[in-house]
């Protein structure tokens, strides 16, 4: 069977810098905002200072404004978005299929946003994606209803979660971060939107996705996978179908561990329904590490018997893995592109062939068999059970 259903039963999206494109609209109405207050306006090049928080706080922060003078500028601002904000909203590449994906799973979907909500649900009739949620809950000033520990509550509330429902916020900065440790729920944050890393780490996220296709990993599938991953599970036995790629340069290894691993392994992952082995590598690789190599060749067929007692809580495993020789660019590249898994932040090394012998590596044949690899493909199997 296909894994079909989301792992979270409620889904709780920001909308500014998450799911919309919506810096240059603010921006514009919050320069009109100050133009028509007399006021100066102030350096809004830096997206994180405003896109996130309560108008109010922008307006009383950013701008410099005093509490009346903010709720003035309020009303302005609001008066301005319609027409000049609204219109410049857009959505990140990915989002709707996204949020298409999960109004087929078991999941129920909410926009929370600090967005005044009228306007907010004007933005989303605007992106057409209104249909594609179960509710829509932004800030409301006259009930004191302005942050996202507020919000989120109001949406769960909403949407009917109960106490052990599993529930995630996605969002792009420190405020949704805040206000998810605050509910006691999970929180992911999306690293393409307007807030920083960096602040939503200290504000307690522990997952983040680049992008909406990995984001979708990290909603539809445990260990990383996604619906149309290949693979079979019968009962407590699962199949997998997936590809590793070795990345040689010089007499060095590009190598992959994450924040809560003790171990290396190679780049690779699933393989999609209808993708052959070979794309699904270079996707793979591409993705993990936002350089492009091509395939040399193919290598090892690993098959692999084992038992998971972690992750997937004493599953048993048959995967069948390709492993393709990529071909060399001619030096070796600094990794700069930001990788995740489902266990934490993913880092890429280039190591030394020799050094394999004295580290934990996975595969176990690599430290046998990388520096003298085979000419013909060789099938490898190895069992733990």
């Amino acid at each position: 069977m296909i894994f079909l259903n989301c792992i979270y039963d409620y889904v709780l999206f920001d909308l500014d810098g998450t799911l919309s494109a919506s810096a240059p609209g603010i921006r514009r109405c919050i320069e009109l905002t100050m133009e028509k207050m007399g006021r100066e306006i102030p350096d809004l090049s830096d997206y994180s200072k405003y896109i996130g928080p309560p108008l109010i706080t922008t307006f009383q922060k950013v701008c410099g404004l005093s509490p009346e003078d903010a709720q003035t500028a309020l009303h302005i601002y609001l008066d301005y978005y319609d027409t000049e904000g609204e219109p410049r909203n857009s959505l990140f590449d990915g989002i709707l299929h996204l949020l298409e994906r999960l109004r087929e799973s078991n999941a129920k979907v909410a926009v929370c946003t600090s967005k005044n909500e009228i306007s907010a649900k004007n933005v989303c009739d605007f992106l057409g994606i209104t249909p594609l949620l179960d509710a829509l809950c932004g800030s409301d000033h006259s009930t004191g209803r302005r942050e996202k520990e507020d919000i989120i509550p109001y949406a769960m509330e909403t949407l009917g979660a109960e106490k052990g429902d599993k529930v995630v916020m996605i969002g792009d900065t420190h405020f949704d971060a805040k206000g998810a440790v605050y509910n006691n729920i999970d929180f992911i944050g999306v690293t393409y939107g307007y807030g920083k890393k960096e602040t939503m780490w200290e504000a307690g996220a522990r997952a983040f996705a680049y992008s909406a296709l990995h984001l979708e990993k990290l909603l539809f599938a445990e260990e990383g996978t996604t619906a149309d991953d290949l693979r079979l599970n019968l009962g407590s036995n699962r199949f997998q179908l997936r590809v590793g790629a070795i990345i040689m340069e010089g007499d060095s290894v590009l190598l992959a561990t994450n924040s809560k691993a003790d171990y290396y392994y190679s780049v690779g992952g699933a393989v999609k329904m209808g993708e052959t082995a070979q794309e699904a590598v270079k996707r793979e690789v591409f993705e993990e590490t936002g350089i492009s190599y091509e395939v040399d060749r193919l290598v090892f067929v690993h098959e692999n018997f084992f038992r998971d007692e972690v992750v997937s809580k004493g599953t048993t495993f048959h995967e069948v893995c390709f492993y393709f020789l990529m071909k060399p660019l001619g030096e070796k590249r600094k990794i700069e592109k930001e990788s995740f898994c489902v266990t934490g932040e993913e880092t890429m090394h280039w190591v030394p062939v020799a050094d394999l012998q004295t580290m934990k590596v996975f595969p176990v044949f690599f430290a046998d068999k990388l520096g003298n690899l085979p000419e013909t493909v060789e099938h490898i199997v190895i069992s733990e059970l």
